[in-house]
């Protein structure tokens, strides 16, 4: 491929600290390659003297693998953790992280001690992180994702066994390097060996980490290529400040491509009109190698059924070879996988997130379980949601096989607890013989389901509308199967990982992929952006961007006027 000027000036500058910024399908990956062959066999620097960082360990071996250089001595291809993990080790020796068995016994610690779910488990860890990065930089604390008082509960718990088992995670990994670094001796130490870093999506790099590539970079070599219009990962402490604030931060130089290789003219035309409503960017021009026109459809339906049969009646055209359906959420998927399943067409599900396994679903799929197999693990899990004053002796008996009616039903109890157990014992008894969707609107309005879920928002600090939403959609995913015991058989079925022409994904699944055809779903206010993330609304139109272009032949936007009952207002990103 014969490169355009600006990805010749950018890998061929003389610049010692460059900045290249690369919009969507600007060949970004090729000119860092190229700029690492140039080092290679004209300015004959060592390889063991190059460090090439990217934001993913498969990134790295991609990389790795397009590096066709010769020889027994390549550069250091990986993460910055990956990096920090190898100073660190040659420092201390041994390194003991909180990963594979050591991270899975200190979620469930943390899910029994606070009498919490997975998805909780998961926010406080997110937390921790965000929380440890901006603590050790005396930056403001970021939004913990839950509760203030359970937070640092967790926090607490955390960081007690992590010390006690002399574990380290991978903000530790970080902050330990960053000290090392800080100290003139070591910095110049590692200077001697290492004297040109390449960097690749330089967008996503948390503070931490560019305070360490500032310092490893000081007086040497630094090459960057990002896009801070596709920076979507701020929940993991990204930050675009550093692609806008790079010529005072490193005293280097930004270099611009104009070119998307990748869309047609209009998309690409569409998606700077998105995007240009954010302040925090780079001024730079937005071009297309490609000049044709192309059908960018904004499609209205009344409800997502109506947008589901206009989907599926496009993509049975079979116009082109790869189709995407990107939604902002994984709990969206669930309906398109199953209304792409009734119609028989197939798809590969990107993410492989199941729906089935998030603790709504699960709760739900055990009242059914309960009354409609009489599954006694499945009773005991739900039998206090909400509680019902069901003790952990009555558990017990009832786990040991004893039955749940001598049980709950004693007649030595107090007869309002003997009355709350005769009405749950009833009302679990009714759910048999009920369609799936009446089911589960029985389990929410009349087992109490529903104010359990308020009472979890309340303890969690998770947001209660977003629980009832994923609860709504479960309603409507079980509308598909009349009988509830196809609803359990449908829970266990593993998620669709084989190749085929349909993508289905999060936009955070298919960054740095192309599809020929992309649909955009629920393109609505709530959704996109998303109701939990008002407060960061340009991370929210960076994930819409990141969505349109990943079109190279046709975009086709859908906003429903109604997504579970109620009526929604078009996305503000829908132009």
């Amino acid at each position: 491929m014969e490169l355009d000027t600006y990805q010749k000036n950018a890998y061929l500058t003389k610049e010692k600290k460059v900045l290249v910024v690369a919009p969507p399908g600007s060949g970004k990956t090729t000119v860092m390659l190229k700029r690492l062959k140039l080092l290679l066999e004209e300015e004959k620097i060592a390889p063991r003297k190059i460090i090439v960082l990217t934001f993913s360990k498969a990134s790295a071996v991609e990389m790795e693998t397009r590096f066709s250089a010769k020889g027994p001595v390549k550069p250091f291809f990986g993460t910055i953790h990956g990096l920090c993990y190898r100073i660190l080790r040659g420092q201390r020796g041994e390194l003991n992280l909180i990963y594979g068995k050591e991270e899975f016994i200190l979620k469930n610690k943390l899910k029994k001690q606070l009498k919490i779910e997975d998805e909780v488990v998961e926010s406080i860890l997110r937390g921790i992180s965000k929380y440890k990065v901006m603590n050790f930089l005396s930056l403001p604390l970021p939004d913990l994702g839950v509760r203030e008082e359970l937070f640092h509960k967790a926090f607490e718990i955390y960081e007690e066994e992590r010390i006690k088992k002399n574990l380290l995670d991978f903000d530790d990994l970080q902050i330990e390097v960053l000290k090392l670094l800080s100290e003139e001796k070591f910095l110049r130490s590692f200077q001697a060996v290492h004297s040109h870093i390449l960097i690749d999506e330089f967008q996503d790099l948390d503070p931490v980490q560019l305070k360490i590539v500032e310092l490893m970079s000081k007086d040497q070599s630094l090459f960057c290529v990002g896009d801070e219009d596709q920076c979507i990962y701020a929940f993991r402490g990204s930050d675009p400040r550093g692609m806008i604030d790079f010529e005072p931060m490193f005293q280097g130089k930004k270099l611009y491509l104009k070119y998307n290789y990748r869309s047609k003219e209009n998309i690409v035309q569409y998606a700077g009109e998105v995007i240009r409503h954010n302040a925090q960017r780079n001024n730079k021009e937005l071009l297309s190698s490609r000049k044709e026109e192309t059908k960018i459809l904004k499609v209205f339906p009344e409800n997502q059924e109506l947008m589901l049969q206009h989907m599926v009646s496009e993509i049975k055209k079979d116009a082109y070879k790869s189709y995407a359906v990107l939604y902002r959420t994984n709990q969206e998927g669930l309906r398109v996988k199953e209304y792409l399943r009734k119609e028989k067409i197939p798809f590969m599900s990107r993410d492989g997130y199941n729906f089935f396994k998030g603790f709504i679903a699960k709760d739900i799929l055990d009242f059914i379980r309960a009354s409609c197999q009489g599954d006694r693990e499945a009773f005991l899990r739900i039998a206090n949601k909400p509680f019902r004053y069901i003790t952990k002796e009555e558990m017990r008996k009832i786990s040991l096989g004893e039955a749940m009616e001598k049980v709950l039903l004693d007649p030595k109890k107090k007869n309002y607890t003997l009355q709350k157990h005769g009405e749950f014992l009833k009302d679990l008894s009714s759910l048999k013989g009920m369609k799936t969707a009446r089911m589960i609107s029985y389990i929410e309005q009349v087992l109490g389901y529903g104010e359990y879920l308020s009472s979890y928002a309340e303890k969690t600090g998770r947001d209660e509308e977003a629980l009832l939403e994923e609860l709504e959609e479960m309603k409507e995913v079980a509308a598909y199967y009349d009988n509830p015991l196809d609803l359990l058989a449908a829970s266990v079925k593993e998620p669709e990982v084989k190749e085929a022409k349909v993508s289905l994904s999060t936009v955070h699944g298919v960054k740095g992929l192309e599809f020929d055809k992309v649909y955009v779903i629920n393109a609505v206010e709530g959704f996109m952006p998303h109701s939990a993330s008002l407060s960061n609304l340009e991370e929210e139109r960076r994930i819409f961007y990141v969505a349109i272009t990943r079109a190279k032949e046709e975009l086709t936007i859908y906003s429903p006027r109604f997504i579970h009952g109620k009526e929604r207002k078009r996305s503000r990103f829908v132009l």
